[in-house]
């Protein structure tokens, strides 16, 4: 179980330190484009939509890594107040209940979505026209990488519902 948690930690980490690099990518593209815009008054045909697509690439891969580091948005009065099992309690309902359900729906229909657009081998109807099938194959991953991030931490849940203290502390 350990072993699990640590290379799903990791492989979300990696991740995550790989996105915040990806940033600066960003940054230059975005200042490259006003930069064309607004001194050149020759705006690039790629600049909108290349920052567009990178930014929804970081934003996707970037799932595992905010669960994590629980940066998603919560309810912490009544959570922090809770005793380690309690909260591991807690953490296992709203697993099962809420999380588990939306990655089977999102992983099956992101798929569903990514097959069609392969078969077809769709293009942006922008005027660079870049193929956006493999782009449409992040969601599937993303989500699944969610999932497993979310295993682990369903495994860190069932370590405090046992021990009484947080995985790692």
């Amino acid at each position: 179980m350990s072993a699990l948690i640590k290379l799903i930690d990791s492989i979300s980490e990696f991740l995550g330190k790989i996105i915040s690099y990806l940033v600066y990518v960003l940054l230059i593209v975005v200042v490259f484009e006003v930069i064309s815009r607004k001194v050149f008054g020759s705006p690039t045909i790629w600049g909108f939509e290349f920052s567009f697509m990178l930014y929804a690439l970081m934003f996707m891969l970037g799932f595992g890594f905010t669960l994590k580091h629980k940066m998603h948005i919560g309810i912490d009065i009544f959570y922090s107040n809770m005793s380690p099992r309690k909260q591991g309690f807690l953490d296992l309902f709203t697993y099962i209940i809420f999380f588990f359900p939306f990655i089977y729906f999102a992983v099956t229909s992101s798929i569903t979505f990514t097959s069609q657009s392969w078969q077809m081998l769709e293009h942006s109807q922008s005027p660079w026209a870049p193929p956006i099938y493999p782009f449409k194959t992040v969601m599937p991953v993303a989500f699944l990488l969610l999932g497993f991030q979310g295993i682990a931490e369903f495994l860190k849940a069932i370590y405090k519902i046992k021990t009484g203290e947080k995985y790692g502390a």
